[in-house]
Order: structure tokens, then C-alpha cells, then sequence
């Protein structure tokens, strides 16, 4: 008899007395599952709105000092090669470790490096390679710290709070999107570079000490079950080729990161040298860019997505893709409606992040869940500096907006070919497949019997 990932039936009894009911990843939860998500969050919160303020003073600097739409592609390129580099390796750690401990410290590796950044930028040595540095830092913490983050979350609710739970993590982002620029800017204006970092610092230690005071359960390989990182990297390649559609929902997620990084890095540029603004403009955007996607992810929030989150996803790559072409046409003389429109972009996109961690969270087990979500990570962030290298050289010659047309309707375009492959469209109605599954022949989902249930007295 196949083994099932989710805990036996003695194990369930054993903790019967402290947990009401199954989480996303089929596994006990704590009765104070709220209060544990919540303090959690809580420290994430803070530590994202300062580590927000931290990366747009950083960039903020690339872009006054530089005015080169290929410097800050490079800077975005230098932030996710890492993670592209660190991703298997992080994923095959986090499921074998504590996740909480990997998050832990990853944190404090992160505010380790920007103290001694600032410190180096109080001497006087500020310069763009020394930036660089600071950005490609900060990824290898991101590389272990989100992945983990994301496989946290299925250990701690139930499954019908899953869309809403990674909503929250969208909204808690988009609350960074709106003040964080503002208190990047200001720190960078009236006091310095280095005094962002040093913030970065203070709420990257606060996170560290929330999670310090939290029980998470723990979903980690056995370790009979455990070969060299190598094949456990592997076998997260095998876990999506598993489920049908997944590879494919992969590729197109690839190139659609190809195609939207470079309107992510090059809006700052656009509000700088295509509408002529300061800081304090740039500022602006980005705040009303948080607002439309804090707006978005209540929406989902309450509405939880529904049944259909492929059809979700789809929408949301289209409306987003038409926004941005529409930014693309506009005029040197509107910025007010690029301000609006980027609203309206975030607006539409916060309808994808949550939908799509939740359909690759509910497809992969427990204890692989952590390779898989480095997984994704990876190919994200190894496409983003390809479309990040082609289109800062070429936006060098033609400009900013014509990258906003071409990127908005690659997005249109991915969106209607998901929708004509069956295997990507169903993805929300797979089941958690076998942990015992080896290769795309395999693909069943795990039976649903009395034993994965919490028993009662």
C-alpha cells in the first residue's frame, strides 16, 4: 500500500487535541492557526515596507546618476540572476530544513550585508558597481526566503483560505508599493543612501524576531528518504512533470516574466525621462500602483477566486497587457493618465500572483512543495534579466514606450494561448498528485480516504 504525504492516522490522533481541522497541504494545523498567520504577517509587513524603501532608494540612485535604461535593466538582471543561480539549491534546503529557521536567517544574511553597505556609504564610497552589489545580496537572502515563505503558507491554513491567504501576501506588497517609495525617496533626499539601509536592517530584525515566537509545523523529507541535492533537485522537476499542464504553465510563465520585467524596471524611467518627472513624481506612481493592486487583492480577498483560477489568471493578463499598451501611446504631455493607468494596471494585476501560488500549491505534496516553488522561481528569474538584456540596450535607441506595446501584447497573446491548451486551462482542477509519483506516465491523484481525515472521538 502506497504511502500517502499526508500524516497517518496516529499521527492525526496524537494532535488531534490541539488542531480542529486539515490545512491546504492535507496536514494538522494549529487550533490558533489565525493568530499565527497573523503575527507572522505582521512582521513580514514591516520588514516588506522597508525592504521596499531600501530597493527603490537603490534604484533611485542607479536612475539620477545614470539616466540609462540599460543600467536599470542591468540592475533588475542583477537581482534575479541570483535567485535564478541559488533557486534549486534553496529549494532542496528548504525541504529538508526548518522552514522557519531558513527564513530566519535568510533575513538576518540580508541585513547583515546592508549594514555593512551603509557603513561602507557613510565612508563615502557610494558608487554603481557598489549598488549592484548591495541588489545582488539581497537576492541570494530572497532566493531562500520566499520559496520557503510560499511553502509555509499550505502547512497553515485550510485549503479553502489558500487563494485568500496569498492574497494577503499580495496586499501586504502592494501597502509596501504605496509607502515605501515615498520613505525610500525621503531618506535618499534628506538624509542618504545609507539611511534607508539601516531601516532595511531594523524591520528585516523585527521579522526575524515575530517568527522567533511562532510554531510552524514542519513538512520535511524523511530523511530514508533523502539522496544528494542533486537528485533532490531532480525529483522537483519530476513532481511538475507529474501534473499535466504543469510544464507548459512554466514555459508561458517564462516568457511572460521576459516580457513584463522590462516594464517593471523601466517604469521609473518612464516617469523620469518620458514625462519629465523627480523623485517625488516617481514616487507618486508607485504609490497609486500600490493603491490599484491593495484595491485588487481586497477584491480577490473576499471574492477568493472562485472555482476557475486559470480563467482568473487569463483575465488578468489580458487587461493588464491591453493597460500597458494603451501607456505605450500615451503622449509626453498626460502624465495624470499615466499615473491612472498604472493604477488600473495594478488594478488587473492582482488578480495573478495569488490564483497562479495557488494552483502550484495545491498540485505538489507537502514536502516538495518548497523544490517546486524554487522551481518556479528559478525559470522566473532566469528569463527576467534575457527580456531585461534585450530590452535595455534596445529601449536605449527607440525609447521606453515602445517596449510598454510590445510587452502589453505578448501578455494579451500568452493569455489566449493558455487558454487553447486543455492541460494548462483544467490546471485548477487537478488534485495533489502521489509523493511517490516519478515522471509525467504518473499522473493520479491521491485517493481521497477516512485516513487523511482528522478523526473523532
Amino acid at each position: 500500500m502506497k504511502k500517502s504525504n499526508v500524516s497517518t492516522v496516529a499521527e492525526q490522533k496524537n494532535s488531534a487535541s490541539d488542531t480542529h481541522e486539515l490545512s491546504a497541504a492535507g496536514t494538522p494545523i494549529p487550533a490558533r492557526w489565525r493568530t499565527i498567520v497573523s503575527v507572522v504577517w505582521f512582521g513580514q509587513a514591516i520588514s516588506i515596507i522597508t525592504s521596499g524603501a531600501a530597493g527603490y532608494a537603490l534604484i533611485w540612485y542607479l536612475t539620477v546618476t545614470t539616466e540609462s535604461p540599460f543600467i536599470l535593466a542591468l540592475g533588475t538582471a542583477v537581482f534575479f540572476l541570483p535567485m535564478a543561480i541559488f533557486g534549486p539549491i534553496a529549494g532542496t534546503i528548504i525541504d529538508r530544513h526548518s522552514r522557519k529557521a531558513i527564513m530566519i536567517l535568510a533575513d538576518l544574511g540580508i541585513a547583515a550585508s546592508m549594514l555593512i553597505m551603509a557603513f561602507i556609504i557613510m565612508a563615502g564610497a557610494a558608487s554603481v558597481p557598489l549598488v549592484l552589489i548591495a541588489v545582488a545580496l539581497r537576492s541570494i537572502g530572497t532566493a531562500f526566503h520566499s520559496p520557503a515563505m510560499l511553502a509555509v503558507m499550505p502547512l497553515l491554513v485550510p485549503d479553502r483560505h489558500l487563494v485568500r491567504i496569498n492574497t494577503l501576501d499580495q496586499g501586504i506588497n502592494a501597502v509596501g508599493n504605496i509607502v515605501a517609495p515615498a520613505i525610500g525617496i525621503f531618506f535618499y533626499v534628506t538624509i542618504g543612501l545609507q539611511m534607508a539601509l539601516f531601516a532595511d536592517v531594523a524591520g528585516a530584525v523585527f521579522a526575524c524576531l515575530t517568527l522567533a515566537f511562532v510554531s510552524i509545523p514542519a513538512a520535511q523529507m524523511k530523511k530514508e528518504k533523502r539522496s544528494t541535492v542533486r537528485a533532490d533537485m531532480l525529483d522537483g522537476f519530476r513532481a511538475v512533470r507529474g501534473v499535466k499542464g504543469m510544464t507548459a504553465l512554466f514555459v508561458l510563465l517564462a516568457i511572460g516574466t521576459a516580457s513584463f520585467m522590462p516594464l517593471a524596471s523601466l517604469y521609473v524611467l518612464m516617469t523620469y525621462s518620458h514625462f519629465g518627472g523627480g523623485g517625488y513624481e516617481a514616487a507618486l506612481v508607485e504609490a497609486v500602483f500600490g493603491t490599484g493592486f491593495l484595491l485588487g487583492s481586497v477584491i480577490l480577498g473576499v471574492w477568493g477566486g472562485g472555482s476557475r483560477l486559470m480563467r482568473v489568471i487569463g483575465a488578468s493578463l489580458i487587461l493588464q497587457g491591453l493597460t500597458f499598451v494603451v501607456i505605450g501611446f500615451l503622449p509626453t504631455t498626460v502624465f495624470m493618465a499615466f499615473v491612472v493607468l498604472s493604477g488600473v494596471s495594478a488594478l488587473f494585476g492582482a488578480f495573478f500572483n495569488g490564483p497562479l501560488n495557488s494552483v502550484v500549491q495545491r498540485a505538489i505534496e507537502p514536502e516538495r512543495l518548497g523544490r517546486v516553488m524554487a522551481l518556479m522561481g528559478t525559470v522566473m528569474s532566469f528569463a527576467a534579466p534575457i527580456g531585461l538584456l534585450i530590452a535595455g540596450p534596445i529601449a536605449e535607441v527607440i525609447g521606453v514606450t515602445p517596449w510598454f506595446i510590445f510587452g502589453g501584447a505578448v501578455l494579451v497573446l500568452l493569455a489566449f494561448v493558455a487558454q487553447m491548451m486543455p492541460s494548462v486551462r483544467n490546471l485548477d482542477k487537478w488534485e495533489r498528485a502521489s509523493s511517490e509519483t516519478e515522471g509525467p506516465e504518473t499522473e493520479q491523484a491521491l485517493e481521497t480516504s477516512e485516513n487523511t481525515k482528522s478523526p473523532k472521538d
